[in-house]
Formats: C-alpha cells, structure tokens, sequence
C-alpha cells in the first residue's frame, strides 16, 4: 500500500481556475492555423522520440494555435486537452489543425464543486453534445480534472469528497454513454470506499467507470513516476483498461516534483525510459503545454 500523501498542485489549480476566465480571444492570423505543420529535421539528442500515446495539457484558450500545435507536432503528441467553456474563438482553428497533423483533441473541463451540484457540468455537457452534432470535425471526447483535495475542508469530509467523485464517474458514464470520459486523479486515491455494494480503493473505482484514467505521477524520474503509479498500472492491466501518466512541468511542493529544474532533455530521456516500462496501449501526458514550451532545453 502506498503512503497516502496529499499533493495540492497548485499551478494546477490556478490554471485550472483561470481557464475559463478568459475573455479575449486571439483570433490574429487565422489563416495561418489551417496548415499542416511540418516536422522540422532534428537530429539532436533534446528531441522527443517518446511513441505512442503522447498528450499535453492546453489551459489558455488565448495560445497561438499556430505556434503551439506546431510545438506539439515537434514534439509528437498526439492528443491535446483542451480547455474551452465557451466552445468558440480559436476552437475551430485547433480542432482543424490539429486534425491535420494526426492529433485528437479532447474537451478539457473541471470544477470541484461538481462534486457537489453537477448542475453546471450536465450543462456544459449539452453545449459539447450540441457542438459535437453540429460539427464535422468534432472533439474525440471530454477531459474532467475534478479534484476533491482542492476543497478547504478536505480532511474533514474526505470519504465524503471521494465518494461523491466515484458517483460523479459512474452517473457520467450511465448518463452518457456515448462519450468518451477521461479523468486526472492524484496517484494516493487509496481511501477503500463502499460504493454500488463494493468496497475498494477509491481508484480501482475510478478505473472501472472511466474510459481513460489519467495520474498525476508527478515526480523527476522514470522510477518515481513509475513507483507512484504501480498499483493503479497492474490494476488497469487486470482489468483490461487504460492508464495515462502525467509528468509535470512546474511545481512549488519541492524539485522531485517536476521537471522544472531538469528541462526538457532530461524529460525526455526519463519519459522515453518511462515508456518502456509501461503497456503500449497505455501513455504518458505532460502538464502543460505552455509552461513545458518555456522550461529549458
């Protein structure tokens, strides 16, 4: 069992909070976003070879399209979460664009008090199904980071919080069945919880109802990541699902936390070790694109 120890991201939380407070759009050479970006030749040791199953974290709705996908091209993702309330500005520039280079895009939202009326996320959910039937080129499916540490009163109501984001899962999945639901849970989710007559692990709960589990596996090397994650990783295999590991780019909780100080080379070189260590269907994401394009080479 492993230590259950409380990790408050708290670039998480900011960007996650500023996400939808955006409120100009970047709508400057548009016609320059329609494009497919070409591979630049690199023969360097800093490039990222990490294959398959590569995605990134998009916060800012305000990001040149052109500039970031062609980053992401670069850098072979090959999904992106990204984050619009309001489905509208740069939303069809991206979707276009990185269809064009071999990239899904899921719908990125998350509230914590979801967990506590879904009100506002069942409506939010009308406006993609909307947008997805009205569209040719629509997203691959939603992206909920919905963290119960983040409430103040968190130790207090612990199993309260947990289970509701257990119900929270599962009513998604009942609700909805024709959507593809991604999750980002912290990798400690070890609380046993009673739910739908069966007692488990808070994340071996989330596993079963998800499509796709998403951890935040936030330390420095391959190891660590792969230390953090190793009961959420066998159980996924057991139960014929798909586990995603997140890599984090910047932190104030301590340097094993993020790739921070190490840079992108030393990134690549432990996510590129990570990715042997995993099932190829499984992958590996990294938190998030903008703050991962500026640390250093």
């Amino acid at each position: 069992m492993k230590r259950k120890v409380i990790l408050l991201t708290i670039s998480s939380v900011l960007l996650l909070t500023s996400c939808h407070l955006f409120t100009k759009e970047n709508n400057q050479d548009n016609n320059k976003d329609d494009i497919i970006i070409e591979s630049k030749e690199d023969t360097s040791t800093s490039k990222n070879e990490i294959l398959p199953n590569l995605g990134t974290w998009w916060w800012g709705k305000n990001l040149d399209v052109s500039e970031y996908i062609s980053f992401a091209k670069e850098n072979n993702i090959t999904e992106i979460y990204y984050c619009n309330y309001e489905l509208n500005g740069n939303i069809h520039s991206l979707l276009d664009t990185a269809k064009k280079n071999n990239m899904n895009v899921y719908l990125l939202l998350g509230e914590k008090d979801w967990l506590e009326d879904r009100k506002g996320l069942d409506s939010l959910i009308t406006n993609y199904i909307n947008f997805q039937n009205e569209n040719d080129n629509p997203f691959s499916g939603i992206h909920l980071d919905i963290e119960p540490h983040q409430f103040k009163d968190f130790k207090e109501k612990r199993e309260t919080y947990l289970y509701s984001l257990i119900d929270l899962i599962k009513t998604n999945k009942d609700t909805y069945p024709s959507i593809n639901f991604d999750y980002d849970i912290p990798f400690w989710l070890d609380d046993v919880i009673e739910y739908n007559n069966q007692s488990k692990e808070t994340y071996k709960h989330i596993i079963d109802y998800a499509n796709r589990t998403f951890l935040m596996s936030y330390r420095d090397t391959a190891d660590k990541m792969y230390d953090v994650s190793k009961e959420e990783i066998e159980y996924a295999i057991e139960n014929n699902k798909i586990v995603y590991l997140g890599a984090e780019t910047y932190s104030e909780e301590g340097n094993q936390v993020s790739y921070l100080e190490e840079g992108k080379q030393y990134m690549y070189q432990e996510l590129n070790k990570l990715r042997g260590m995993i099932p190829s269907n499984f992958g590996i994401s990294i938190h998030h694109i903008e703050q991962w394009k500026k640390i250093k080479d």
